[in-house]
């Protein structure tokens, strides 16, 4: 059922975000021209295919193969994209040592600085990764769904309950799987008029890919939210929400910075959400705070 539905990766923001988000997980020969890329940004952009493949010291076919990688169709998509990100974010993307990750020997103000540098980078990438065609049809998805079923493995866990919580308060079913029988008992019961929203950075995880291959196979729209475009999870998924990961060190694994890109995309749906369903969203959202006034102190 899965199907093409994002707009060219060419009218996004920032190509170097990407790269820069997926390098790490890249097999060894792509991470090298991902970090020649992201050695010389300005080059790359004003170079074409061939002359990144001197660079790196990788054939043309290669580069190419980057690209589609990325979720681009050809090199000159990226190219288009990395030369607008130059354009736009001349002064935003310095390198300095904030982005170096938290030390052990760090002071209290630094961990401070870094934590919230971190954030900041976080979400400016997650800015340029998210897809707003794909964001609209997903949102589509969830409000016209007869049912809405979520699930996410481990941390990606907390932002499928976010999310569950969010739209319960307008009205829209949904349900969270707590466990991966618990998900593919609810995937395999699912059909055309539902939708499975499954959140996995890596797109990876066995039992976030069963619980997609299910819900797809029982005719159902899913919607992923994961960090990488050409993920295994996204052959199942109909919309992708792509995030992005924060900077690691050992006292800050990636998974806090693409659990704060996953919320901030999870925020974003909802509001989306609720735009569309406003004549129906907004007296439940009223009802609920009502509800709720009595236990907040003034």
């Amino acid at each position: 059922m899965p199907s093409s539905t994002a707009s060219p990766r060419s009218d996004r923001a920032d190509a170097f975000a990407l790269v820069r988000s997926q390098a790490a997980a890249m097999p060894a020969g792509m991470r090298t021209i991902a970090e020649t890329v992201l050695g010389d940004p300005r080059a790359t952009a004003a170079g074409n295919a061939a002359d990144l493949a001197l660079r790196a010291g990788v054939s043309a076919a290669s580069v190419s193969r980057f690209a589609r990688h990325l979720g681009y169709d050809s090199y000159a998509e990226l190219q288009r994209s990395m030369t607008r990100a130059l354009e736009r974010s001349d002064h935003e993307r310095r390198e300095t040592e904030i982005h170096a990750g938290v030390a052990v020997d760090d002071d209290v103000a630094t961990v401070i600085a870094k934590v919230t540098e971190d954030v900041r980078t976080v979400m400016s990438d997650t800015r340029a990764a998210l897809d707003p065609t794909a964001l609209e049809l997903a949102a589509v998805a969830v409000s016209e769904a007869r049912r809405v079923v979520l699930y996410g493995v481990g941390a990606s866990g907390v932002v499928a309950r976010d999310l569950h919580l969010k739209l319960e308060r307008i009205g829209i079913t949904s349900s969270i799987a707590d466990d991966p029988h618990n998900a593919l008992t609810l995937a395999s019961v699912l059909g055309r008029s539902d939708v499975l929203v499954i959140t996995s950075h890596s797109g990876t995880t066995t039992e976030a890919l069963e619980v997609a291959a299910e819900a797809s196979a029982q005719g159902a729209i899913v919607i992923a939210l994961t960090g990488r475009a050409s993920s295994p999870l996204t052959r199942y998924a109909d919309h992708v929400l792509l995030g992005v990961s924060g900077a690691e060190s050992d006292l800050r694994p990636a998974a806090m910075g693409s659990r704060m890109s996953q919320l901030a995309i999870v925020d974003a749906l909802f509001i989306v959400v609720a735009q569309r369903t406003d004549e129906t969203s907004q007296p439940l959202l009223a009802r609920s705070r009502t509800a709720v006034r009595t236990h907040h102190r003034s």
